[in-house]
């Protein structure tokens, strides 16, 4: 039988026994395609040059991510690829026996690996093309744009590049392999199916305090997360140093959990004398105490793919729930006093009469030609500051929030314009709106309004209740509005100085077309020296803040789908590799007695312990990472990422617990399969 016959016929019998370290493969290369495929996916849609742009970031930053992922998956592969050989080392022994060379053997293995490449490659090709069809539709959702020619997408850039990737990856594990074959000896490939690999249970001393010492190391880390305040975690060498923690505490746990936890089992006579406990217990401290750091880095691939998934989630939908509320109408049109390159005033506001100017100028139509509903509303500025005490942390702020005076009136013509209710104010009474979603600003103004400043106007004296705070954006913004707005009666106002004014409308039609004609007739109107007009429209403020929500998405999902399948597979592999080394151990079992429905029992025990676990402490680290990255994420005014972190983890439950199934399925599998044989001899 020539080499290549007899790696064709290996590669069957390993696609047969793990399967799972194919489909794996071939899922990294399909989603390795499908993301640097997007940029064709440009030509299906309606998109603006804002938008063109957003595609081109978007594949920068995809292809700086591909590099990484591509690193991820190597290392992998190349795990993969060492239980498979372990496995086959009797394998390889008969065949030295046989007299084959060992340079004959790395020929039958780098067959093998060529042609595992190749069939993961084209069936993860083929699959990503044909997914990357349907993510255009998710594509054009995020980015709130009409597919306008579906057809048929084929990226060769991403083929190209998703081989040339993969070829890399391949070739280093042709090298891993002739390395590995080249250093083993007869004897022990022989008798490789006789014994696990190297296994000694530290003294229990050893194992109490290093798992003492992992212990303190993880509480400290945490601590000093939750505990620090904002400025400390983003300056220094506070947050290198809490990850610092976390990390040799998760391997000193691993490493210590074998020889800790069996000591504390065994102590426990009802436990570990239990059904097959004993045995069970002793496989996996074997795999445990020889695979400690492959499972620490198990563990802390869980941690990133829960906080990247939670993140990236978190933010896209804080993103767009934000943008829905900056966006209560089609445009706004700002007039305001001119400032130097300072931010300086250059003179004192006169006030601009939007209605007025539109009537002085009808060429481009007036208000009519791009406005169904529109509303012009003035801002009086009143010369005070209200103190607010920012809590940050552990410390706590005081910020001076600029007021500004607004008619009860215009206020109400601004909720009736956005379909809310109006409200209503006592005599002698104020209402206060804040439209700012930072934590810590929401806490500190709702503290101010529970014992208020009372208001001078007019010789009239204004006090307000906590029952007067309201959040309503009052027009189109790209930033929130740190001002803070006074409602009062409209008589008070008399003689205060304008701040502002504010235009805002609503299209009787789609805003590509009138979003032209606004712009035309701002453009068109003469405000004076001192006064400047910025038009804002919530087409322009929803294509600068897709390309955040595209991006930050599209990251979470790569990122958090890799890391995640390669945290099962690695886990799904090396268990599998385990059932079937021992597969000779399951058979004793039997001829002592043991029943199939025990012996079930254990490999589910055996695979709870061996997912759980690392999950366990997974979770545990990515809780304490997503309170870090909340509170973050809240001082930069970008929404709660904790409300879908629920969902999130009920995502990764369920496709960690498919990888679960499939092993112990696959377990159970070779078991029967090794039993048959037994029964047959």
């Amino acid at each position: 039988m020539t080499s290549a016959k007899l790696a064709i016929r290996n590669v069957k019998k390993s696609l047969r026994d793990f399967t799972i370290y194919f489909l794996t493969l071939t899922f990294g290369v399909c989603v390795f395609y499908i993301f640097n495929s997007l940029e064709s996916q440009e030509a299906m849609m309606d998109i603006s040059n804002n938008q063109a742009a957003i595609f081109q970031q978007l594949m920068r930053v995809i292809g700086g991510v591909s590099v990484f992922v591509s690193v991820i998956l190597g290392f992998l592969i190349l795990y993969a690829n060492r239980f498979l050989i372990r496995r086959r080392k009797k394998e390889f022994g008969i065949y030295m026996t046989l007299g084959m060379e060992k340079g004959a053997i790395s020929r039958i293995l780098m067959v093998e690996t060529v042609f595992v490449g190749l069939l993961s490659l084209a069936t993860g090709l083929a699959t990503g093309i044909l997914l990357s069809q349907a993510m255009s539709v998710l594509t054009a959702k995020l980015m709130d744009v009409p597919i306008s020619r579906f057809h048929f997408v084929f990226s060769p850039d991403a083929f190209g590049k998703t081989i040339i990737y993969f070829a890399i990856i391949f070739l280093f594990v042709l090298i891993f392999n002739t390395i590995i074959v080249s250093r083993e000896k007869l004897i022990d490939l022989i008798y490789a199916s006789k014994k696990n690999e190297w296994y000694k249970t530290p003294p229990l001393a050893v194992s109490v305090l290093t798992f003492a010492a992992a212990a303190c190391c993880l509480a400290f880390g945490y601590w000093k997360g939750l505990s620090s305040d904002i400025s400390e975690l983003l300056g220094g060498a506070l947050l290198p140093l809490i990850a610092a923690l976390c990390i040799v505490g998760t391997f000193l746990f691993f490493f210590s959990l074998s020889g800790f936890f069996m000591n504390l089992v065994q102590r426990n006579k009802r436990v570990y004398l239990k059904d097959l406990n004993m045995f069970v217990l002793r496989q996996i401290g074997s795999k445990i105490n020889t695979a400690y750091v492959s499972i620490t880095i198990v563990c802390l691939v869980l941690f990133i793919s829960i906080c990247t998934l939670s993140t990236g989630m978190g933010m896209s939908t804080s993103i767009s729930k934000e943008l829905k509320e900056s966006t209560p109408f089609d445009a706004s049109v700002v007039a305001s006093v001119k400032t130097d390159d300072d931010g300086d005033a250059v003179g004192e506001y006169p006030g601009f009469d939007f209605a007025a100017a539109f009537d002085e100028d009808r060429g481009a139509g007036g208000i009519d030609a791009f406005a169904k509903d529109y509303l012009a509303v003035r801002f009086y500025d009143s010369g005070t500051t209200i103190p607010l005490n920012v809590v940050e942390g552990n410390q706590v702020n005081l910020i001076d929030a600029n007021v500004q005076f607004m008619k009860l009136s215009d206020y109400n013509d601004i909720l009736k314009l956005r379909g809310i209710d109006p409200i209503e104010l006592d005599s002698g009474e104020y209402a206060v709106n804040f439209a700012v979603s930072n934590r810590g600003f929401k806490a500190a103004m709702e503290e101010y309004m529970k014992n208020a400043d009372v208001i001078k106007l007019r010789k009239t004296e204004l006090q307000t209740n906590p029952d007067n705070l309201y959040r309503y954006t009052l027009n189109v913004v790209e930033n929130q509005d740190y001002n803070v707005c006074v409602i009062v009666d409209d008589p008070l106002v008399k003689g205060l100085p304008a701040a502002r004014d504010i235009l805002s409308v609503n299209y009787p039609g789609e805003a590509s077309t009138y979003d032209t004609a606004l712009g035309e007739a701002v453009s068109a109107l003469k405000p004076g020296k001192d006064i400047k007009l910025s038009a804002l429209t919530a087409t322009e403020v929803g294509e600068r803040s897709n390309s955040a929500t595209v991006i930050v998405s599209y990251l979470a999902i790569y990122l958090g789908v890799i890391f995640l399948i390669t945290a099962a597979a690695v886990l799904a592999i090396g268990q599998l590799s385990e059932i079937s080394d021992n597969a000779s151990r399951y058979g004793l079992l039997r001829k002592i007695g043991t029943d199939e429905k025990m012996i079930h029992k254990s490999i589910l025990k055996q695979n709870l312990i061996y997912f759980g676990v690392p999950m366990l402490l997974g979770v545990v680290h990515a809780t304490v990472g997503i309170t870090v990255i909340n509170r973050l994420i809240s001082a930069f005014d970008k929404g709660d990422i904790a409300q879908t972190s629920l969902f999130v983890a009920v995502v990764l439950l369920i496709v960690y617990g498919g990888y679960f199934i499939a092993t112990y399925q696959s377990s159970k599998g070779i078991l029967d399969r090794e039993s048959a044989l037994m029964r047959a001899e």
